[in-house]
């Protein structure tokens, strides 16, 4: 191979240039802080640095989310809060108006300071954050709660936002899960099934809804056999009952032989009805139906001090026996409940009794029914209902506390993610600066051994062409 002047000047100027455009990519890796500069840099270290710029991208999106899920809950808890609250002070109200020292005045006092919380907490539950009401449904745009009738508008879907790449959070709090319900549009007494009238009677059904005693009342043990028809014969000699309520005289009723129960209320009603009332109640269901009677005192609220003494040649645990009530005797026949299903405590809408004013069911589980209970209980100066608002109250209150601690909950999952997020930010940021960001000490050294390199060539070239003809010839 002949190596000819021009040759080698070729070559050195090529390697000279080569050693100048690596100083220049070393410079600019240097000036940028970035290792790869282009795709042909590092082909595989490229693939690894996009994905890594979109987990980062997805993650602070999260973060936003995450931000926007806080503040709903928050203020779901706040306002949770503030409901509990309210509840405090409420069964304060009722506390005191059960006491015999106020008058029939200051209790409507009260209850006009019961009202006023019911308002404050309408307008609480109505709470709207970032235009959108947090105890709604999807139907987030209008107030859930209607001032006028305490119905609620909305319906019960939880809407959820993405918190995290295989993680959801709620972000509303149906109100309908302790506050109040639906009714239908449709239903002739929509307006009245949350602020129920005190002790109504809707005519136009061609029933009255049940004047219950929501402290207790006294419950006719099950039959050996269960009643499923009221109207069928259920004493089969008859005899007398003796009825006496406190201080009262007793009363003793004739019962025919081969009364139903139907015919037993009605003659305890027209010969005891200023001392007791007696119903007859479906205790089971529509498809298994269970007909017991039930026996309330007049005025409501002291059933405990009804005496039922029964004189009758019916079997034993048959008939009239099945009515007897005499915890001094030791005959127990009735027995005083609290909750009697299809009286106080009703369960199934499609009853009459559903959404009557005593209905233990829904005054214990829905916060504006229990406010409502004992404003007007308040108003009709009735301490019996008083003190039983009370009670509702403290089952409420354990309503409140279980849908705090569903927000306590999703609070927790928020900061949980949150946390691990970031430690997924920063270590996905490390992985993406070990492949896309330059050694900055390394390259200065790279960069002062190719300036070492490109002098001593730019030496080496110079001293190479000095020669010429006329040296060689010498």
């Amino acid at each position: 191979m002949k190596v000819t002047s021009g040759f080698s000047y070729k070559t050195f100027i090529n390697d000279i240039n080569a050693q100048i455009e690596a100083m220049y990519k070393a410079q600019k890796r240097l000036t940028t802080g970035k290792r790869v500069l282009s795709p042909s840099d590092d082909p595989v270290a490229v693939s690894r640095i996009v994905k890594y710029k979109v987990e980062i991208a997805a993650i602070e999106e999260y973060a936003r989310v995450i931000d926007t899920g806080k503040i709903y809950n928050s203020s779901i808890e706040t306002a949770i809060n503030d409901l509990k609250n309210m509840l405090t002070k409420a069964k304060q109200y009722a506390i005191n108006g059960s006491t015999d020292t106020l008058s029939a005045t200051d209790r409507k006092a009260l209850a006009n300071e019961v009202e006023t919380l019911i308002q404050r907490s309408i307008e609480t539950i109505n709470t709207k954050v970032s235009g959108r009401y947090i105890f709604g449904g999807y139907k987030a745009e209008i107030p859930p709660v209607e001032k006028s009738n305490g119905l609620y508008n909305s319906d019960n879907s939880i809407q959820y936002l993405d918190i995290s790449f295989f993680l959801d959070v709620g972000v509303n709090l149906p109100a309908t899960e302790f506050f109040t319900y639906q009714v239908a549009e449709t239903d002739p007494y929509r307006s009245i099934k949350v602020f129920t009238p005190y002790n109504q009677t809707v005519t136009t059904l061609g029933t009255q809804l049940h004047d219950a005693d929501p402290l207790s009342a006294l419950l006719m043990r099950q039959p050996t056999t269960a009643i499923t028809n009221p109207s069928n014969p259920f004493t089969t000699n008859g005899g007398t009952i003796t009825i006496k309520f406190g201080n009262k005289n007793p009363i003793d009723i004739v019962i025919a032989a081969n009364s139903s129960l139907n015919d037993i209320r009605d003659a305890i009603n027209a010969q005891a009805g200023n001392y007791v009332k007696a119903w007859v109640v479906n205790t089971g269901s529509s498809s298994s139906p269970d007909y017991r009677i039930v026996i309330n005192s007049v005025p409501n609220g002291k059933s405990d001090k009804i005496r039922i003494n029964v004189n009758t040649t019916d079997a034993a645990n048959t008939g009239l026996n099945l009515l007897s009530y005499d915890p001094e005797s030791g005959s127990l026949a009735m027995t005083l409940e609290g909750n009697i299903n299809g009286y106080n405590y009703i369960t199934d809408p499609t009853d009459t009794n559903y959404y009557s004013f005593n209905n233990n069911y829904l005054n214990e589980n829905y916060y504006l029914r229990t406010i409502h209970f004992l404003k007007i209980s308040l108003e009709s100066n009735d301490q019996g209902r008083i003190q039983k608002a009370v009670d509702y109250f403290d089952k409420i209150a354990d309503k409140l506390y279980k849908q705090q601690s569903i927000i306590g909950a999703r609070l927790n999952k928020i900061e949980s993610i949150s946390d691990y997020n970031l430690e997924l930010k920063t270590n996905t940021n490390q992985s993406l600066s070990n492949d896309r960001d330059a050694d900055a000490l390394q390259i200065i050294s790279e960069l002062n051994r190719r300036m070492t390199v490109l002098q001593a060539m730019r030496i080496t070239l110079t001293d190479f062409f000095k020669q010429n003809l006329f040296d060689f010839l010498r």
